[in-house]
């Protein structure tokens, strides 16, 4: 056991940075109908499982995968059309936040990030021991452009952090406004386009005129495999090299690596199924907007915010439904909020008529 005195202690040896923070941490609950982490409702097809498990077992388990798997980059690199130099493939998107964080943020180091946001940028950020400007959202849950660029302009801004469609509210960063933000700073401006696919545009776009722009994408969402753990960045090729210097290697597993490679052979399946998680947060948005005792909030995303007065006990009572959401109350600006992925339409139903009830409860 740790002693009390901390002068003996080795958490002495753990940087005053991490001490002072809380880790990330998810409410989890056994419930019948998940919606409260975005992913998709749709699995991948077990026919497309077995092509994946049967490319795996015929590949050798002793030895060690690619320090970076080229032929996945490509493939990357052709399906969002950004040069495979420029595109480096990891664990997921928030090992590349990390990495990214960890070459370019340290003591002092002034980092934007619209408040609230997805909380591992902050975290992350703090870890490094940079310095949190925090921007509030504009009312409505809206980006709010003209306080973003000031505070850029004037904490000197090393380091933007986004994501667009924003998380957790779903509203998104125009290429019109990224764009202006890219004039106006020399910062490394990064947007997290976790949520892209369920939006219409997106900044790589802009990566071509921008050499200060990095993107981040993820098969977790849109492309129904938050279990692989394959997430990719898209900047200048430059750019790219340096932050290389900072990766683990072999990080991507074999396993990984062949499924990424032949879920993206399979791109118009994915794209149906984008279009069917589009139709149903549109019909959910409406049935929300139709549902007396709430507010609910457009989203470009694949879940959707709406507040009410008591969240707690409406999330408690969701729960004891068998309907388990995201209760987003810790994030500054949400004291009322409440965050429910997009489902099947079976899944979408019973949330609905669980809100229902837990709504007549107050």
């Amino acid at each position: 056991m740790l002693g009390t005195d901390l002068k003996s202690s080795p958490l002495n040896r753990i940087k005053p940075e991490v001490r002072a923070i809380d880790g990330y941490h998810l409410e989890t609950h056994d419930s019948a109908v998940k919606l409260n982490q975005n992913e998709s409702p749709f699995d991948v097809p077990d026919d497309l499982k077995r092509q994946i498990l049967e490319s795996v077992q015929a590949r050798p388990w002793s030895r060690y995968p690619a320090p970076m798997p080229m032929d996945l980059v490509s493939a990357l690199a052709q399906h969002v059309g950004w040069n495979p130099e420029g595109l480096i493939v990891c664990n997921g998107s928030n090992t590349l936040l990390q990495l990214v964080l960890a070459v370019s943020v340290g003591p002092g180091t002034p980092v934007v990030i619209p408040s609230p946001s997805f909380s591992l940028y902050g975290l992350y950020a703090r870890i490094f021991g940079g310095n949190i400007i925090s921007v509030d959202l504009a009312q409505g849950f809206t980006f709010d452009i003209p306080a973003i660029s000031a505070a850029a302009v004037r904490e000197k801004a090393h380091v933007m952090l986004f994501c667009s469609p924003h998380s957790p509210t779903g509203c998104t960063l125009s290429n019109e406004d990224l764009g202006s933000i890219l004039e106006e700073t020399d910062a490394l401006v990064l947007v997290d386009e976790a949520y892209g696919e369920f939006n219409r545009s997106t900044a790589v776009d802009l990566l071509a005129e921008h050499a200060n722009l990095i993107v981040l994408k993820t098969l977790s969402k849109a492309f129904a495999s938050a279990g692989i753990r394959i997430g990719y960045l898209l900047a200048h090729p430059e750019l790219t090299r340096e932050i290389l210097k900072g990766k683990v290697p072999f990080d991507v597993n074999l396993f990984s690596h062949a499924a990424a490679l032949e879920i993206l052979k399979h791109k118009d399946l994915f794209k149906e199924r984008i279009a069917a998680i589009c139709s149903e947060r549109d019909r959910v948005f409406k049935a929300l907007q139709d549902t007396e005792g709430l507010s609910v909030y457009p989203s470009s995303a694949n879940f959707i915010l709406f507040e009410v007065s008591e969240p707690k006990r409406v999330f408690n009572s969701l729960v004891e439904q068998g309907v388990l959401i995201r209760n987003v109350t810790g994030y500054p600006l949400l004291s009322r909020g409440l965050r429910v992925s997009i489902g099947t339409p079976e899944e979408n139903d019973r949330f609905l008529s669980a809100l229902k009830t837990a709504l007549k409860e107050s």
